[in-house]
């Protein structure tokens, strides 16, 4: 199996190797009664997500940017064991994930799933969902029930999986499992699990970072995580992750190993709400000096630098503008930002919604950002940014730009 690296130690480094997942057929499991749950506001049309997404993946290819998908390191980790029970324990872990608690819906999914001969085609099944229509008229009963009676999902769907960057994140060569905000997403970690701890190009070579426990008061999520550079990791504390989460994360950054250069942890504390979810919804970087920011974050935000000093994490609160924050962390003279929707709040709510601020970077000044945020765009231009635009309409209904739908395996160092 050939040795897939992990390095990464900023945001805009030139990016070398990428895992992405597609949106396919788990976008036509969504309906009106479970999107709100499964955390989508409308229904996208799947095969123009497909669509748009491919336009995503040649921007990639034609950066000679190595793609990994999903599917495929989570079958080539499940094949690498012979005896077939790490695919039988990985199947258990994903319906205990699923809280299919009832041992007779187990049993039935189960084997449901271990009779998919091709392990790829199993795990995208998996991501699919199962319908109750799809069950054979015996197992109905037993399933009537299932997220309840009028429900229509044996086993619900993974639409969000297309938003790689969340269940764990890549902080130099070591891995962080996150834990996730919503049971809707949590299935998504046992991917996580499965690649490093089975595939052979990961197994006992990587330094591993784990959450604690499921859910509850310690959720972190990687698109949280932004890495400022070999020294500095910000983490946003938001809607989907905690201060405590953070804490425990640092921690195990500072202590574990695969960090080395690794000095400080800034929690950036964000607006807890839907529009803001994530830090890299309001904030991203573009170049080494320069980012995009929603100006919703600019007058409310609190940072706070944790270190590791005598054995412990030590925090402080940092004062200063946004612009004074980078600059001290960064180490450069002068931060540009540039504004989400200019100096119209208007525009700003707008294009942030539609994910503005959420840019993918190739290399220093080249990113990849969505094409209908017009006002943010032509000002990135402006700045003398190369952006390469995807036209979206229904990717963005998942609430996710670039940014999101990547996890970077490599970067180049700076």
């Amino acid at each position: 199996m050939t040795k897939i690296n992990l390095q990464v130690n900023s945001e805009v480094g030139r990016l070398r190797s990428i895992m992405l997942h597609k949106p396919q057929a788990e976008l036509d499991n969504l309906v009106p009664d479970n999107m709100e749950r499964l955390l989508f506001d409308d229904l996208p049309d799947t095969q123009m997500a497909g669509a748009e997404y491919d336009q995503y993946i040649q921007i990639l290819k034609g950066q000679d940017v190595e793609i990994f998908f999903v599917e495929d390191l989570v079958a080539e980790a499940l094949d690498a064991d012979c005896s077939g029970q790490n695919k039988e324990d990985f199947i258990l872990d994903f319906l205990r994930v699923h809280q299919v608690e009832e041992k007779t819906q187990r049993d039935y999914l189960l084997k449901y799933f271990l009779d998919i001969p091709q392990s790829r085609d199993m795990i995208s099944h998996m991501i699919k969902g199962v319908r109750k229509e799809e069950l054979p008229a015996d197992q109905l009963p037993h399933f009537k029930m299932r997220n309840g009676e009028g429900d229509f999902f044996a086993l619900d769907p993974l639409p969000n999986l297309y938003f790689t960057r969340d269940p764990f994140t890549i902080i130099g060569n070591t891995v962080s499992i996150n834990t996730m905000y919503s049971q809707a997403r949590a299935a998504e970690v046992c991917f996580a699990n499965c690649i490093f701890r089975q595939h052979p190009a990961f197994k006992g070579q990587v330094v591993i970072h784990e959450g604690e426990g499921d859910n509850g008061e310690t959720h972190v999520e990687g698109g949280d995580i932004l890495i400022l550079n070999e020294e500095t990791v910000a983490i946003g504390v938001s809607q989907r992750t905690r201060f405590e989460a953070i804490m425990h994360l640092a921690d195990s950054l500072f202590t574990k190993g695969g960090t080395k250069s690794l000095r400080r942890v800034l929690a950036f504390e964000i607006p807890s709400k839907r529009a803001y979810m994530h830090l890299d919804t309001v904030f991203t970087q573009l170049d080494t000096d320069c980012f995009v920011v929603h100006p919703g974050i600019e007058g409310v935000l609190t940072v706070h630098e944790i270190t590791y000093q005598n054995g412990l994490c030590q925090t402080k609160e940092v004062h200063g503008t946004l612009e004074e924050i980078l600059c001290h962390y960064t180490g450069q003279d002068k931060i540009r930002l540039i504004k989400c929707g200019g100096n119209s709040p208007v525009d700003a709510e707008r294009e942030q919604w539609n994910d503005g601020a959420n840019t993918l970077a190739l290399a220093p000044g080249e990113v990849i950002v969505y094409g209908r945020n017009h006002v943010t765009n032509r000002l990135m231009e402006e700045e003398g940014l190369k952006l390469h635009k995807l036209d979206v309409s229904e990717l963005a209904r998942g609430r996710g730009g670039p940014h999101c739908m990547s996890m970077p395996f490599s970067r180049d160092l700076l």
